[in-house]
């Protein structure tokens, strides 16, 4: 942004606002190119966040600064530029924004972000495979985030992957990226790069039909594994570390993907739905709730009757991100 904020302020001023304590649920709406903000019940509150030509895909929150960054997709054609928000959902002017670079990486498109508790982000590319490329991990320090263009620490995580879906941490030095093209996970050691983990053989053990096409992932505290599947609509989990992996809820068909995160809350999981026909007011996205559980599929924002209306603002919905409910004091510049 072009008024960069003082870490040390940030740190000070935003300790007793609890941005973990999250209420609301914050939703890329790409059709609409907007982010739009619900109350924990479902309910429609406000558009957060208007992203002009850009469509949004991802969303990260930093835990110092409460900035928000966004990833963006077609048509704007800027699939490598990363939209930047202060903590209520304002910008400078013109959309605050940088440009991720890589090399051997195909252009570096992005689609998947994640803070660490230190506030450093981790950014996948999103597409590999043509001439050789493959999906790279960057990661940009809490304290050069701060500058209007941050530069990427020289260390990159190659994961030799065609996709680059969501990340998520298994452990507090293993990241993990899921891709529905490889039909696979890999985990890699965020100081070394070197890989730790690939799921590639227990997701194609498992009775799960259709074959598991990973879009959605996350991890409890046991390390059990969870991932949705894009194109079969389930979602599924590990019994145990290690597998076997086997099916949770069956959320969608055709022509609705599961193309959004996975967000584990409590005792569940939290996803979108996406309609690959051509939106109109009366093909709008949802959200459900799946029990962790039972694998209950509860709509919280479906578009059906009051009081859940809300998903008549979404429209190709894609990741989720929960918040505070309690609007962030922007510090001082």
């Amino acid at each position: 942004m072009t008024k960069r904020f003082a870490m040390s302020v940030f740190a000070a001023l935003l300790s007793a606002s609890a941005l973990s304590a999250a209420d609301n649920i914050l939703v890329a709406s790409s059709s609409s190119h907007t982010i739009e903000e619900f109350s924990p019940t479902g309910a429609w509150m406000k558009t957060f966040a208007t992203t002009g030509g850009y469509a949004p895909v991802s969303i990260a929150q930093s835990p110092l600064t409460g900035e928000f960054f966004v990833t963006v997709q077609i048509p704007s054609g800027d699939s490598n530029r990363i939209l930047r928000y202060h903590a209520d959902g304002t910008f400078d002017a013109n959309w605050d924004t940088f440009i991720v670079t890589c090399e051997n990486c195909g252009g570096g498109d992005t689609e998947s972000m994640l803070f660490n508790s230190e506030g450093d982000l981790y950014v996948a590319t999103h597409y590999g495979g043509a001439a050789g490329y493959a999906v790279n991990i960057y990661k940009y320090l809490a304290a050069d985030l701060q500058q209007a263009n941050p530069q990427q620490w020289p260390a990159v995580i190659a994961t030799g992957m065609i996709r680059g879906d969501q990340m998520a941490f298994r452990s507090a030095s293993e990241i993990c990226i899921a891709g529905f093209i490889d039909e696979d996970v890999k985990c890699f050691n965020i100081y070394s790069g070197v890989q730790t983990a690939d799921y590639y053989a227990e997701i194609h053990a498992s009775k799960v039909s259709p074959i598991i096409e990973p879009g959605g992932l996350a991890f409890d505290s046991a390390g059990r594994m969870y991932l949705t599947s894009v194109f079969g609509g389930q979602v599924a989990r590990e019994l145990a570390p290690g597998g076997p992996i086997v099916q949770l809820a069956q959320v969608a068909s055709a022509p609705v993907e599961l193309d959004g995160n996975l967000v584990m809350m409590g005792n569940s999981l939290y996803t979108t739905t996406y309609s690959t026909s051509p939106a109109t007011p009366g093909t709008p996205d949802s959200l459900v709730a799946i029990s962790m559980t039972t694998g209950a599929v509860t709509p919280l924002i479906s578009g059906s009757a009051a009081p859940h209306l809300g998903s008549a603002h979404l429209w190709g919905a894609y990741n989720i991100l929960f918040v505070a409910s309690q609007p962030l004091v922007r510090p001082v510049q």
